[in-house]
Formats: C-alpha cells, sequence, structure tokens
C-alpha cells in the first residue's frame, strides 16, 4: 500500500506550480521569503538509498533565491503507521549523497556546494515523536550537542494542522486532506464533498486523486460517490462512476476474483438503471471470468438491461 501513498504525494508535487505552493506554505517564512517567486525546479534522479525501507518518497528541487544563485530543497514523505526513529540519520545520509554527486560534478576546484533544505511531510496514524536533527540525538550534554551543528529538518506533520489551513491553494489542500486522513477515522463522505470542491474538473490530478481515495478509502461506494458529485457538480458524476468501476474492476483483476469483477458490473448496471432483477444479477455471477471484460463495457454503454446480453444470444 505505500506505493499508493507515494504516487499521490508524487502526483501532488511533480507539478511545479503544486510544488511550489507546497513548499511556501510549509517552510518557516523568514526561509519561504528568500524564494524567488518562479516556480521550483524539479531535479532528475531520486536519492533514497534502495536498501532502505521501500515506504518513503523523495524529490529533490532547485529554488532559486532572491538574492541569487540557487538552493536544494529535499522533500520526503513519510507515511508508515509510526514515526520512524532513523528519519534524522536517512535524512543526512541523503544530504551527504546529494552533496557527493555535486561535488564529484565540480571537478577538483574549490568544494561549493549548495545549502540544502530538508522536509519531512507525515500523514501517519500517532504524532511524530522524532527528533528533527541528528544533533537532539545526541547522548551528550548541550555544548557537547552544538559541536557538530544542527543538522536537522523541517517537519511538515499534517495531523495537527487544521483542514482548511493544510495549504492556500485549493488542489494542493485536496491532495494533503487526502493523505492526511487516509489513517483516521472520520466521515468520508464529508471529507470527499471537500475534496471534490477544490478539484478542477477534467484535469489528470483529479483523476489521480479520485483513483487514491477509492483504492485506500474502502467506506466510499459507488453510491456515495454519484450522490456527492451530483451534490457538489452533476456533471462531473457520469465520469466519476465510470472511473470508480474501472478502479474497482482493476482491483478485482489483480485480486484474481471473479467476484469482484461480477461485484462492478452489478454497481454500474445499478447506477445506470436502478435495482438489478435477482436472474439477472444471477446471470452476471455466473458468467464466464473471460466474459467479464465484455460485460463491463456493455454496462457501461447498454441502452437497458435487457441489452447487456442481447449481443452474445445473437451470435
Amino acid at each position: 500500500m505505500s506505493a499508493v501513498h507515494d504516487s499521490l504525494f508524487r502526483a501532488l508535487i511533480d507539478d511545479p506550480v503544486r510544488a511550489g505552493v507546497l513548499i511556501r506554505d510549509f517552510l518557516p517564512p523568514d526561509i519561504a521569503a528568500r524564494l524567488a517567486d518562479e516556480p521550483p525546479t524539479l531535479l532528475d534522479g531520486s536519492f533514497v538509498d534502495p536498501e532502505l525501507n521501500p515506504s518513503q518518497s523523495d524529490r529533490l528541487f532547485s529554488v532559486a533565491l532572491r538574492a541569487g544563485g540557487f538552493a536544494l530543497l529535499y522533500i520526503l514523505i513519510e507515511h508508515k503507521s509510526f514515526p520512524d526513529p532513523l528519519t534524522p540519520i536517512q535524512v543526512l545520509r541523503y544530504r551527504a549523497e546529494i552533496w557527493r554527486r555535486f561535488a564529484e560534478a565540480g571537478g577538483r576546484g574549490r568544494l561549493r556546494l549548495p545549502p540544502i533544505i530538508p522536509m519531512v511531510f507525515y500523514h501517519g496514524r500517532g504524532p511524530w515523536n522524532v527528533p528533527t536533527s541528528v544533533t537532539a540525538c545526541l547522548d551528550a550534554d548541550e555544548d557537547l550537542k552544538q559541536v557538530p551543528g544542527d543538522m536537522g529538518y523541517i517537519l511538515c506533520d499534517l495531523g495537527p494542522i487544521p483542514d482548511a489551513e493544510l495549504s492556500s491553494d485549493g488542489e494542493v489542500r485536496a491532495g494533503l486532506l487526502a493523505l492526511k486522513h487516509v489513517f483516521r477515522p472520520g466521515d468520508p463522505e464529508a471529507l470527499l464533498a471537500e475534496i471534490l470542491s477544490a478539484l478542477r474538473s477534467g484535469t489528470t490530478f483529479e483523476e489521480q486523486l479520485i483513483r487514491y481515495m477509492i483504492l485506500t478509502y474502502p467506506a466510499i461506494t459507488a453510491d456515495m460517490l454519484s450522490r456527492v458529485a451530483r451534490r457538489v457538480d452533476p456533471h462531473r458524476e457520469g465520469k466519476l462512476i465510470s472511473l470508480a468501476a474501472q478502479e474497482w474492476l482493476r482491483q478485482g483483476e489483480e485480486k484474481g476474483f471473479a467476484k469482484g469483477k461480477a461485484d462492478t458490473i452489478l454497481i454500474a448496471l445499478e447506477m445506470r438503471f436502478g435495482q438489478v432483477p435477482a436472474a439477472l444479477e444471477d446471470r452476471v455471477r455466473g458468467s464466464e471470468p473471460e466474459a467479464m471484460d465484455r460485460l463491463f463495457r456493455r454496462a457501461m454503454t447498454a441502452a437497458s438491461l435487457d441489452d447487456l446480453f442481447a449481443e452474445d444470444l445473437r451470435h
């Protein structure tokens, strides 16, 4: 499931404009004020050590400074159900690796390294209780702790932040809302309505975020999605239901369950035509697995319930 959270967070920050909003929203104001107005540049390559637990996602940005030059902004998403006590060391390792690559590219001249600002985003179940610097982890008195410098990172713990204050941008806030509440009990219908209201219709990010919610919020049903879409924007209902049906069908295929495919077909029929007769439901559930994909396509396009198997009868 960690890959699912990775995908949404990467979709959120891979757009330079959204990434710029997110960075400015969560950086301390005195640091954010040093950044130039242009969006950050996403640098190529992942710096996560493949030996580490793959429950993390990272991105490295170059941000222009108002005074000239640039800084590097390293973003790590932490979505384990508990805070990882090794995070300060992991962030330190990533910084050292990034600097090593810059040093090698710079040749044998004077070592000139860009400042790196690490940010750790967390949306796990419990509160974050890990120090935000290696210095704070040192088993030493305060004077000795200050010798190696701070070596810290900026923690962006979504949990304590009020929903309305997660971001100044609607789309960024929608993505963070989905990440924040995925491990927390609440009202999924109200959350879905808030997220749909904040999203621009017809965008790739809208599709990515809705797929994420369908996959990670089991309480979201076709009926709920249809009800919320009608309330927020009736023009989006058909598209969202079709998207949800495709995602549920894909999940059923991945699990290898014909039941999952049959359920998806019946949901699509019920949303379009109302209550499905018991005899038709039995026929759908009794169909061969290889016929399910064909039935699903017909369920989304048939003019009536009778048309679902009409083509089979003609053959």
